[in-house]
């Protein structure tokens, strides 16, 4: 049978990596608080056609630069406003992101490689999260990954001048993803890369100057535009709350001892992180006669290092990481496969799975179990049994010397756990979220008003804006001032609202897997006087 050429397997690839990422998008609310946020804020700049100012809920949102906004709002131009249109862009830049490290490793290292590396990929339940989420995370993998594979095509002596034009528009775009972190990124990998080659003096042919004023060229007149028109508030609010402030200190309880942030990505990329360890080691032994490993690893130390030593530790930060991670880890398994002492490199790294295997399922199920909001819906964990499964069938073939079964064994159980999971169990699951279960009881005419705190998905699927009020005393004068009105906001604020008697309780629901409590209360209007 004739293999698959290069340009063959992108296209067949691309396609099932649309499909797999499509997968329960549309089912899902725009629920968390990121996603509806997101969501949101694109709808209001796209019904203003304003694509300087981000808003959300009427108010000046300062979390993000605006290229996922101005994504979402092309794809609700296209397809309208939907929950597949503000993910569309996040699917776009998965595929994307495989498709990348599948050319790179293939032109690197050869096909094995490459079919390895983006199986990696595609069986990681967390990038298959992170790439179905109306997040700018997805946005700024994507850009951070063209612009170290078109920097290591250049470094490679290829069609020089259009990489050095792709990496700098990369850099562009990855400014306006997520502000100058893509930057700091991208510049301390390939500095690194060049300190292990011994060929730093090479960095000065980049091209620095106009390179990056063609990046300025790019990144720089939205950021301009962004601070006159809201008065500095804007560049106040990202460059120090939301880069300082959150690099400095911990915020919104995202904080951590620093090695949790090489165990994100042990989780995050199971099941082949189990070969991380050797995976790393076998890339710095062989650092100076594969230059690409000594690339993958510089990229990979310097995305997991910057963040242990962030303040603000999330899940999300590491993902820049796994394309590479992912491009290692397949080189490893590409040097060990064909080897008859196989199975000694292999069988600790298996075992161990074997033993996580059996316990994910009970971790799963006493998750769902425990969780007063889900815990009738927690016989969904019996698509979890596919790890045990696929670490027998992987543990049979690898047994039988078929190294290659094995790993498509491996790949194989997380992948049809994916396909069940966000397209049968998650969306059911999702269905308990508190907006979805109390957003009936609003009525389309009645004035809605919020206090303190609530769930941002609200005003995405309100699609008007909620007023919040954060004083009994500002409360009372909008009750005094409405006939009909509903309160949303959490039950941690019951003292202060018992005291409102006009206030009748409509409805509550927990959070999912979090301990908030959203309550509902209406103003019943006040009693007729009895005639005389």
């Amino acid at each position: 049978m004739k293999s698959l050429t290069r340009s063959e397997s992108l296209l067949l690839l691309g396609l099932f990596i649309f499909l797999f990422f499509s997968l329960g998008t549309s089912q899902l609310m725009l629920y968390s608080l990121d996603e509806a946020k997101n969501a949101e804020c694109a709808r209001e700049m796209y019904e203003r056609q304003d694509w300087v100012v981000p808003t959300f809920n009427g108010q000046l949102r300062t979390d993000k630069p605006p290229l996922h906004y101005w994504v979402m709002m092309g794809s609700y131009a296209l397809f309208g406003v939907s929950e597949f249109s503000a993910r569309l862009g996040s699917i776009l830049c998965g595929m994307g992101t495989i498709l990348l490290i599948f050319a790179f490793a293939w032109r690197n290292f050869n096909p094995r490689v490459a079919w390895i590396s983006a199986l990696v990929l595609l069986a990681s339940l967390h990038v298959g999260v992170q790439f179905r989420m109306a997040v700018p995370d997805p946005y700024l993998v994507f850009f951070l990954t063209l612009a170290w594979v078109s920097f290591y095509g250049w470094y490679q002596q290829r069609q020089k001048t259009l990489n050095l034009a792709i990496f700098y528009t990369s850099l562009g775009m990855g400014v306006l993803a997520k502000g100058p972190v893509a930057l700091v990124l991208i510049f301390t990998a390939i500095g690194l890369f060049l300190l292990f080659q011994g060929t730093f003096r090479k960095a000065f042919r980049l091209g620095l100057v106009p390179g990056l004023v063609w990046t300025l060229l790019l990144a720089l007149p939205w950021y301009l535009r962004v601070h006159e028109a809201t008065s500095g508030a804007w560049t106040e609010g990202f460059f120090l709350k939301h880069n300082l402030e959150r690099f400095q200190a911990p915020m919104e309880g995202h904080g951590g001892f620093f090695l949790i942030t090489p165990l994100y990505v042990l989780i995050g990329l199971l099941p082949f992180s189990i070969f991380i360890p050797q995976a790393f080691v076998r890339a710095w032994k062989h650092r100076q006669e594969v230059p690409a490993l000594a690339f993958g690893l510089s990229i990979a130390s310097v995305v997991i290092g910057f963040f242990s030593f962030s303040g603000t530790k999330l899940f999300n930060y590491t993902v820049p990481s796994y394309p590479f991670v992912a491009v290692l880890i397949a080189a490893f398994l590409d040097s060990v496969l064909d080897q008859e002492m196989a199975w000694k490199k292999l069988r600790p790294s298996l075992i161990t799975y074997g033993v996580l295997a059996a316990l994910l399922p009970i971790a799963f199920y006493l998750g769902l179990r425990l969780d007063p909001v889900v815990s009738h819906l927690a016989g969904w964990a019996i698509i979890f049994l596919t790890f045990p499964l696929g670490a027998a069938a992987a543990w049979c073939r690898f047994r039988h010397g078929e190294f290659s079964r094995t790993m498509l064994a491996l790949a194989g159980s997380f992948v049809v756990t994916a396909v069940l999971f966000f397209q049968l169990a998650y969306p059911i699951i999702d269905r308990e979220n508190p907006v979805n279960q109390t957003i009936s009881s609003i009525n389309p005419e009645e004035k809605v008003i919020a206090y303190k705190q609530f769930n941002p998905a609200y005003v995405f699927y309100l699609n008007r804006s909620v007023d919040v009020v954060n004083t009994p005393e500002a409360l009372a004068e909008v009750l005094r001032a409405e006939g009909s009105v509903v309160v949303i906001s959490r039950t941690e604020f019951l003292p202060e609202l018992s005291t409102f008697s006009q206030l009748k309780e409509l409805t509550r629901k927990r959070d999912l897997f979090e301990t908030p409590t959203t309550i509902l209360f209406r103003k019943t209007p006040s009693p007729l006087p009895r005639s005389l």
